[in-house]
């Protein structure tokens, strides 16, 4: 089942659209899924290009795609709180609207490029919220700071490299605090230059977590759905064998 829907969020002062994709039978195992979209992208995007009302059956996952417009996932300077609105406001909106499961290892957070970077940012920012992230082909872009581009200097406006923003910072910051963290998982296309940034991300994490478990898939491939499908499929099947395996 396929919902278009808004709601007025509070944090940004206007209203959002969303689209939630369920299954045709709720029960007590159904999973949760934010589902966040890329640069140039909406609401819309993941249930245009990969079959989530198969999926939603298949895996007895519940899909919620906010807009975040190109945002970045980041609250800006000027008041524009992406972050905010997008990674707790959207949880708290889907949660009163629809009743399911919104218990914390019951949640999951995952998205492609900007929204990759978003789900790990988000996910980690708001680590009581989501037990598990997927970042795919995540837009880890600090190194294009020099080019002074108005949009990243508009969506990184509370900065880059060791800010709230840095994916690294915020995961030392939870370390220092003893705080949970969540499960996360990489994916890349081998012939994305994204695929360097992200392996630098995750040896940066590893210097300070030696311990940490962070899977990164490659396959062949450049930026694009016929990847991130695949590693939507890898990450919800990920779960079931978790469960299997706790059981």
């Amino acid at each position: 089942m396929k919902i278009d829907g808004s709601y007025y969020s509070n944090v940004l002062n206007r209203y959002k659209n969303y689209v939630a994709v369920l299954p045709d039978s709720i029960n007590e195992k159904t999973k949760v899924l934010f589902l966040l979209h890329g640069v140039g992208s909406d609401a819309a995007t993941w249930s245009l290009n990969v079959p989530l009302v198969r999926f939603a059956n298949t895996y007895n996952t519940a899909f919620f795609c906010p807009d975040a417009e190109n945002s970045f996932y980041t609250d800006h300077a000027d008041g524009e709180d992406y972050g905010l609105a997008i990674g707790q406001e959207f949880y708290q909106q889907m949660k009163q609207i629809f009743q399911m499961d919104f218990s914390y290892q019951n949640v999951a957070i995952a998205g492609f490029s900007m929204g990759g970077y978003g789900a790990l940012l988000l996910g980690l920012r708001f680590s009581e919220i989501y037990s598990r992230i997927g970042a795919f082909s995540p837009a880890f872009v600090f190194y294009k700071k020099e080019r002074q581009e108005a949009h990243y200097q508009q969506v990184f406006s509370k900065g880059d490299y060791e800010s709230e923003n840095d994916c690294v910072t915020v995961y030392k910051n939870l370390l220092q605090r003893n705080k949970c963290l969540p499960r996360i998982e990489f994916a890349c296309g081998l012939q994305d230059p994204l695929c360097e940034q992200t392996q630098k991300v995750i040896d940066q994490i590893k210097s300070l977590d030696p311990m940490a478990q962070l899977p990164f898939y490659k396959q062949a491939g450049f930026h694009d759905f016929s990847l991130w499908e695949k590693d939507l499929v890898r990450f919800l099947e990920n779960e079931g064998k978790e469960e299997n395996e706790n059981e």
